[in-house]
């Protein structure tokens, strides 16, 4: 009976110590967290119609992958679009968000996309309500977008684009967290 009590002391030992409130995971090597506000106003030209007050935030999480590369994932959440119902058929279902992308470039201009979401008229994002909260993983970033993006954030920024708003239905420049 004694040899149980330790063995089972002992486990409970063990137990605690896999707990990552106890022993929180370190951080990979690294690895770099990038943030946004975004707004249909920061769109060139700005968001219009229904969608004009389209705000969010975005987190993005760059991980180290092979080779310099990097794979990120994305956390936004945007506010301001259009509910379901609101539009005549066949767009009476809400927003429909069709890209995503992360283009270069300073505030004010539009520049050329060098990360791409796998968001597309085949995969849209459709918000019924009038918002979407979503996390997209594992998005690939090249070693040379990723270098970029890294050393100049603000000279980087994330666009959605939507059925409505084909230029950009919510737009903010990168910054370091």
């Amino acid at each position: 009976m004694k040899r149980f009590a330790v063995v089972a002391v002992a486990l409970a030992f063990v137990a605690a110590g896999c707990d990552d409130t106890l022993n929180p995971a370190t951080p990979t090597p690294n690895q770099a967290t990038l943030v946004s506000s975004l707004s249909g106003t920061a769109n060139v030209p700005p968001a219009s119609s229904l969608e004009a007050g389209s705000t969010g935030a975005l987190s993005v999480t760059m991980t180290p992958a092979a080779g310099g590369a990097y794979t990120a994932d994305f956390s936004f959440q945007i506010a301001g679009l259009v509910k379901a119902g609101v539009l005549p058929a066949p767009l009476n279902s809400g927003s429909v968000i069709v890209a995503g992308y992360v283009h270069q470039g300073a505030a004010g201009t539009v520049g050329p996309p060098v990360v791409q979401l796998p968001i597309s008229l085949q995969a849209p994002i459709v918000t019924p309500d009038g918002t979407a909260v979503l996390t997209i993983s594992g998005v690939a970033v090249s070693a040379g977008a990723a270098t970029a993006i890294l050393s100049n954030p603000s000279g980087f920024y994330f666009n959605l684009y939507s059925a409505l708003n084909q230029n950009g239905v919510v737009r903010g420049q990168l910054a370091k967290q």
